[in-house]
C-alpha cells in the first residue's frame, strides 16, 4: 500500500473514530434519558388512569347515594321488604323491576342491581336486564372496608332495542340503601371511558400514548386503540387493577408510550453524524493530499531517483523541497550521495583504466617477449653459421627464417586480438536471419578438424535486431573455443559442436553446446576475465570479447555443464537490440549455481 493511501486512511480514521465514538456515547445517553422519561410518563399516565377509574368509582358512589334516597324506591321496595311483605307479591316484584330501570336511567349509570343482604345476596331487582338472576353472595364483598373503591366485573346486559343480552365489562361500586338492601351500580369499562379518563389526564403528557385494560386471561377488556396492541416502536408499562372486593388482580392496566420521538432524535443524531463524517472525510482527503504533497511526493521522487541510480545513472538530482524538516534533509543528503558516488566512480574508472593499461602493457610485453626469443635465437644462429661459412648454411637459413616468420605471424595475431578487444565499436542493430548467421559460423569451422562436427540444430530460423558482425564474431569465438577443447582432450568418436537459436521470455537465446570434457567449476568462474587462459598458445581475450559483445547488446551470458559431460554457452540478447551491460550466470550440470 502506498504511503499516500496510508496517510489518507490514517486521516480518515482520525476523523471518523472520535466522531463515531461520540455519536455512540450520545446515542446511549439519549436513549437512557428517553428511557427515564418514558418510565416517568408511564408512571404518571398509569397513576392518572387509576385516579380516573377511582374518580369514576366515586361518581358511581354519588349516583348510588341519590338512588338510595329515592322516595319511590323506599315506597316500592324498602318499606315492604322491611315488613316482610315483598317476597311472593308479584305486583311489588314487577314494580321493583320497573323502578330499578328508572333509577338506573335517572342516575346515568349502565348497570344497577338491588340485592338482599340477609338472603345471601338474593337479587331483588335489576335495571340492566329483565327477570331475576341467581343470588350472588360474592357481590356482597363489594360492601367491605373498601366499598368506595371500584372493581372490575363482568356483567350480562340486555340491549334496550333488540333485547339481546351480552356480557360486558363494568366498573362497579356497592352502597347500602339500608340495613338490608344493597345497591350495586356499574359503568361500562370501554374505549369511551378510557378515552374520557385519558383526556382528563392531559397534564401527564398523553401525546403518543395508548392505554388498555386487559383481563387476567390476557384478552383485552377495553382499549383506546382498535385492533392489535402496539408493539414495534412502543414501550409498555403494566399495573394491576383490583378484582371484586379488592381480592387479587382481576385485570391489569397497560400503558403504551410511543418511541417515535426518541427514534427520530437518534435518527437525527446519526444523520448529523453522517453529514459530519462526510465533511470529515473531505477534510481528511484534503489533509492527506496536502501531507502527501509535502511528504510522500518528495519520497516518491526520491524512490524514482534511487531506481535511476540503481539502473546505472549517476547524474541524478532531486529538487530541494526547502525547509528544515526530515524530508528536505533527506533530499539534500541524497543529492550529496549521488555527487559523491559519481565522483567515486569517476576516480574508480580512472584507477581501473590505469590498471587496465598497466595490465595490457604487461600482457603485451609478455606475449611479444615469447616470440622474440625464438626470433633472436634464429638470427644469432644465422650470424654464427654465416661467419663460419657452414656448408649447411642454406638449410639452416631456411629453417631459421621459417621460425622467424611463424613468430612474426604469432605477434601479428596477438596485436590484432588486442586491437579488436580495445576498439570494439558500439553495436549497430539490424534485422537479420539468425539461423543463416549460425550456418555461416558453422561453415567457417566445418573443415577445421575432421574429428569434430560443427552443425546447426534444425528450427533455428529466428529473426532479431542485432549487430550481425559482432554476434558472428562472438559465436565464432565460442565455436573456436569448443573445437579447441575437443582437440585438447584428444580424438573422441562423436565429438560435435551444436549451434541453436530460439526466442523465449522476450529475448533471443543463442546456444553453443559441445560434448567435450567440460569446464571445471573453479575455471568456469574466471572464464570471461581478460587475459585468463588455460591454453599455452591463447591470449585469454576470446571469451572476454564474447562477454564484451553481449554486454554492448545489454544481454546475459550463461555457462553451464551438460548432463553426461560437455558445456553450454548461452547468449541471451534483447530482441529490440538495446545496448547496455551484460550479466554472467555460471551454473553447474544440474542448472544450479557453481
Amino acid at each position: 500500500m502506498r504511503l499516500q493511501t496510508r496517510l489518507t486512511l490514517a486521516m480518515l480514521a482520525l476523523a471518523w473514530l472520535p466522531l463515531g465514538l461520540s455519536v455512540w456515547v450520545l446515542t446511549l445517553r439519549t436513549e437512557a434519558a428517553f428511557q427515564r422519561s418514558f418510565e416517568e410518563r408511564r408512571g404518571a399516565i398509569g397513576a392518572a388512569v387509576r385516579e380516573g377509574l377511582a374518580q369514576a368509582g366515586r361518581d358511581l358512589d354519588v349516583a348510588l347515594q341519590r338512588v338510595a334516597q329515592d322516595s319511590v324506591l323506599r315506597e316500592v321496595l324498602l318499606e315492604p321488604l322491611g315488613r316482610d311483605r315483598f317476597y311472593g307479591v308479584q305486583e311489588r316484584e314487577r314494580a321493583a323491576m320497573v323502578e330499578a330501570g328508572r333509577l338506573m336511567t335517572s342516575a346515568a349509570i349502565d348497570t344497577l342491581r338491588l340485592v338482599d343482604r340477609r338472603e345471601g345476596g338474593r337479587v331483588l331487582a335489576m335495571g340492566h336486564r329483565r327477570g331475576l338472576a341467581e343470588a350472588e353472595p360474592e357481590a356482597l364483598a363489594l360492601l367491605g372496608e373498601r366499598a368506595s373503591e371500584p372493581v372490575i366485573r363482568r356483567e350480562r346486559v340486555e340491549d334496550e332495542a333488540s333485547g339481546a343480552a351480552r356480557d360486558v365489562w363494568t366498573l362497579q361500586v356497592a352502597r347500602a340503601a339500608d340495613d338490608r338492601v344493597a345497591l350495586i351500580g356499574g359503568r361500562r369499562l370501554d374505549a369511551g371511558l378510557l378515552a374520557e379518563i385519558l383526556a382528563g389526564a392531559a397534564g401527564a403528557g398523553t401525546g403518543g400514548v395508548e392505554v388498555a385494560v386487559v383481563g387476567s386471561d390476557g384478552h383485552p377488556i377495553a382499549a383506546t386503540f382498535a385492533g392489535e396492541a402496539p408493539s414495534a416502536g412502543w414501550d409498555v408499562g403494566v399495573r394491576p387493577l383490583a378484582g371484586a372486593g379488592g381480592e387479587g388482580a382481576q385485570a391489569e392496566l397497560r400503558v403504551y408510550v410511543s418511541r417515535a420521538g426518541v427514534d427520530a432524535v437518534v435518527a437525527g443524531v446519526w444523520a448529523a453524524a453522517a453529514a459530519l463524517a462526510g465533511v470529515g472525510a473531505l477534510l481528511a482527503l484534503l489533509m492527506g493530499l496536502w501531507i502527501s504533497r509535502r511528504i510522500s511526493r518528495p519520497l516518491e521522487v526520491l524512490a524514482a531517483a534511487a531506481d535511476r541510480v540503481a539502473g546505472g545513472e549517476r547524474q541524478v538530482e532531486v529538487p530541494d523541497p526547502g525547509g528544515r524538516d526530515e524530508v528536505a534533509s533527506l533530499s539534500r543528503a541524497f543529492n550529496r550521495m549521488t555527487h559523491d558516488l559519481a565522483d567515486s566512480e569517476e576516480r574508480l574508472r580512472q584507477s581501473e583504466r590505469v590498471a587496465a593499461w598497466q595490465e595490457i602493457a604487461r600482457r603485451i610485453a609478455h606475449e611479444i617477449k615469447n616470440p622474440l626469443f625464438p626470433i633472436q635465437m634464429s638470427i644469432e644462429t644465422l650470424q654464427k653459421v654465416w661467419k663460419r661459412r657452414h656448408p649447411d648454411f642454406e638449410e639452416i637459413f631456411e629453417e631459421s627464417t621459417t621460425t622467424i616468420l611463424e613468430e612474426v605471424a604469432r605477434m601479428s595475431r596477438i596485436v590484432t586480438e588486442f586491437r579488436d578487444f580495445a576498439r570494439l565499436p558500439a553495436p549497430s542493430p539490424e534485422r537479420v536471419d539468425v539461423g543463416e548467421l549460425l550456418r555461416q559460423v558453422a561453415g567457417l569451422h566445418r573443415d577445421v578438424d575432421e574429428a569434430v562436427t560443427v552443425r546447426v540444430e534444425p528450427g533455428a530460423a529466428v529473426a532479431a535486431s542485432v549487430d550481425a558482425d559482432q554476434v558472428r564474431q562472438a559465436m565464432t569465438n565460442l565455436v573456436k573455443n569448443a573445437v579447441e577443447a575437443h582437440q585438447g582432450a584428444g580424438p573422441a568418436p562423436g565429438a560435435e559442436v551444436v549451434l541453436s537459436a530460439r526466442v523465449h521470455d522476450g529475448e533471443l537465446q543463442l546456444r553453443c553446446d559441445d560434448n567435450g570434457p567440460g569446464i571445471p567449476p573453479e575455471v568456469r568462474e574466471r572464464l570471461f576475465t581478460p587475459y585468463f587462459t588455460t591454453k599455452s598458445q591463447g591470449t585469454g581475450l576470446g571469451l572476454a570479447i564474447v562477454h564484451r559483445i553481449v554486454s554492448e547488446h545489454r544481454g546475459r551470458v550463461r555457462v553451464r555443464g551438460l548432463p553426461g559431460g560437455g558445456t553450454r554457452f548461452e547468449l541471451a540478447l534483447p530482441l529490440d537490440g538495446a545496448a547496455g551491460s551484460a550479466d554472467t550466470v555460471l551454473r553447474g550440470p544440474d542448472g544450479g549455481g557453481t
